[in-house]
C-alpha cells in the first residue's frame, strides 16, 4: 500500500494550525505515530509488562525494516538515545584502531564533533567556500599523513548544503579512510544506501525528517567495526543469549571454594550490544509507526516533493531580496534553506511564529525547512508573514 503525498497532510494535526517549516529542528507528530505511543502506554497501564516479549519482537521487526530503509544488514543496526550517542561509539572505535586525527567541516553540528573530541581525537576542519559549499576536492586537500578518518554531515544543519556522498565515499575508499556520516538532517528526506556507498558509520535520530518523535537514535556500522570490547557500554541485553540470566557469560567457574574470580565476559559482536538494558519501547514504537509512513510514501516521492517546494521557496525568497547561504542546485541542496535577515534572526523567527509560521534561527540567518507534509500554501503563508512581520533581507 502506498500513500500519495497529496493525502499526507491529513495525518498531521499541526499543519492546519501552522505553516510548519521546521523539520530540521523537529517534525510534528503524525496522528498514527502518536496513537502508537498512546497504545503502548495504555498497554502498560492495563497490563504492566506482560507483553514484554511482544515489545522485543516489535523492536526486532523495526531493526529489519530500518536496515532495508538504509540499505544495510540487520546485524549492523543498533538503537541509541541520540545522534551524539552514536558518534560517541564512533569515537571509541576509531581511537581503538589507533586513529588520532579526523577531518571534518566547519559548519558541523556539535553532535558530530564533541563526541569525537571527548574520545581524544584531533579534528582537522575544512572551511566552506564563499557560496557555502564543501566540494569533495577541498576535503581531499585537507588530508594529511596523520588523517585517519573523515566525519561529516550528509546535509549541513546551518545551510542545507548536501555533500556529494558518492564522490566522498569513493575518495575515502581510494584513500583507505573510514567515513562516518551524521544523517540527522538527511534520514527521511534524502535517499541513503550504506551498502552501495560503502561507508563505515551512520548516526541519526528519529525526531527530525523521520517524524518519529524524540527518544531514539539510529546507529549503523559496517561489520568490519564490530568490536565489542571497545563499545562504550554493555549490560544484560548485550550478550548473545540474553535469556540465560548469566551474570558472568563466557567466564569459567572453578570447582570448589567459597568464592572465585571473574575477569572476562562475552559480548555479542554487533552494534546492538550497546542496547545494554531495558529499551525505550515507547519511542521505538513511534519510530516504527513513522517508518511505516515513509515506506508507504517511498523516499523518491518525498525527495521529489521537497525539490519542488524548495525551488518555489527559493524563487520566492530571491524575488523578495533574500539570498540563501548555500547553492540552490537540487544536487547539492536539501529541504533546508537559510537566509540572512536584518537584525536578529531569533527576533525574526519569533515574529513569524506570531503569524503561526514556524521556523528557526540557525547559521546566522532564518532557517526554513520544507518537508513532505508541507505544500505551496505554507510557502504563501510564509511570504505574507515575512511582509506583515517586517522581516527584511540583510543588506
Amino acid at each position: 500500500m502506498t500513500i500519495a503525498v497529496s493525502n499526507l497532510r491529513s495525518l498531521f494535526p499541526a499543519v492546519p494550525r501552522y505553516a510548519y517549516l521546521n523539520a530540521a529542528a523537529a517534525s510534528p507528530l503524525p496522528a498514527p505515530v502518536a496513537d502508537a505511543a498512546k497504545e503502548h502506554l495504555e498497554d502498560m497501564v492495563q497490563n504492566g509488562d506482560l507483553h514484554w516479549s511482544q515489545w522485543l519482537k516489535q523492536k526486532e521487526d523495526l531493526r529489519k525494516r530500518l536496515a532495508r530503509f538504509i540499505g544495510g544488514k540487520v546485524e549492523e543496526v543498533a538503537f541509541t538515545q541520540s545522534t551524539s550517542a552514536g558518534f560517541s561509539i564512533v569515537g571509541r572505535l576509531l581511537k581503538a584502531r589507533g586513529i588520532d586525527t579526523v577531518v571534518t567541516l566547519e559548519g558541523e553540528f556539535p553532535a558530530t564533533t564533541i563526541p569525537l573530541l571527548h574520545s581524544g581525537l584531533r579534528l582537522r576542519v575544512v572551511r566552506p567556500r564563499p557560496d557555502g559549499s564543501y566540494p569533495v576536492s577541498d576535503i581531499e586537500a585537507a588530508l594529511g599523513p596523520e588523517t585517519g578518518a573523515i566525519a561529516v554531515s550528509a546535509v549541513m544543519f546551518a545551510s542545507g548544503y548536501r555533500i556529494n556522498l558518492a564522490q566522498l565515499a569513493s575518495m575515502c575508499r581510494v584513500k583507505g579512510l573510514p567515513l562516518a556520516l551524521n544523517v540527522a538532517q538527511a534520514l527521511g528526506q534524502i535517499p541513503l544506501d550504506v551498502g552501495r556507498l560503502g561507508i563505515d558509520f551512520l548516526c541519526g535520530t528519529s525526531h527530525k525528517w523521520m517524524f518519529g518523535g524524540y527518544g531514539t537514535g539510529i546507529f549503523w556500522s559496517k561489520e568490519d567495526w564490530h568490536e565489542p570490547s571497545h563499545y562504550p557500554l554493555a549490560g544484560w541485553l548485550s550478550v548473545r543469549d540474553d535469556q540465560l540470566w548469566d551474570a558472568f557469560p563466557g567466564s569459567p567457574r572453578p570447582v570448589g571454594g567459597q568464592s572465585f574470580p571473574v575477569t572476562q565476559v562475552q559480548i555479542r559482536e554487533e552494534p546492538r550490544a550497546v542496547e545494554a538494558g531495558g529499551s525505550q519501547h515507547t519511542s521505538i514504537l513511534t519510530l516504527s509507526s513513522a517508518l511505516e509512513i515513509h515506506e508507504q510514501l517511498t523516499i523518491d516521492s518525498t525527495r521529489a516533493h521537497i525539490v519542488r517546494l524548495q525551488a518555489k521557496l527559493r524563487e520566492g525568497l530571491r524575488s523578495r531580496g533574500f539570498v540563501p547561504n548555500a547553492p540552490d542546485a537540487p544536487e547539492v541542496s536539501s529541504g533546508i534553506c537559510v537566509v540572512p535577515v536584518e537584525g536578529s534572526p531569533n527576533d525574526a523567527a519569533r515574529a513569524l511564529l506570531n503569524q503561526s509560521v514556524v521556523t528557526t534561527a540557525r547559521g546566522g540567518g532564518l532557517r526554513i525547512s520544507t518537508h513532505v507534509y508541507n505544500d505551496e500554501g505554507d510557502l504563501d503563508r510564509l511570504f505574507r508573514a515575512l511582509e506583515m512581520a517586517g522581516v527584511k533581507p540583510r543588506r
